[in-house]
C-alpha cells in the first residue's frame, strides 16, 4: 500500500482528542494526545487487517495529521 492516510484532529467538548480519517472510515479518540496516537495506530492496523487480510505481509503506511490548534490553545 503506497498511500498517505490523513487524519483531522480536534479536541471535543468533553476534553478528549478526536481523530478521523475519511479514506478508511476511522474515527477514534484519546484522553491524552499520546493515547490518541496509540488509538490511531491500532485503528489503522485493524482497518488494514480487514482490507488486505490477516495472512498478507503489510507495511504501515505514512500518516499525515492536521490539527486545529484554535480549539486547543486556551491559556
Amino acid at each position: 500500500m503506497n498511500k498517505i492516510i490523513t487524519f483531522q484532529i480536534s479536541k471535543g467538548e468533553d476534553g478528549y482528542y478526536v481523530a478521523s480519517a475519511d479514506s478508511l472510515n476511522i474515527i477514534t479518540q484519546g484522553k491524552t494526545f499520546e493515547a490518541l496516537l496509540r488509538n490511531i495506530r491500532e485503528a489503522i492496523e485493524i482497518s488494514l487487517d480487514e482490507f488486505i487480510g490477516k495472512h498478507t505481509a503489510k507495511t504501515f503506511p505514512p500518516v499525515m495529521m492536521n490539527m486545529d490548534f484554535s480549539e486547543i490553545a486556551h491559556a
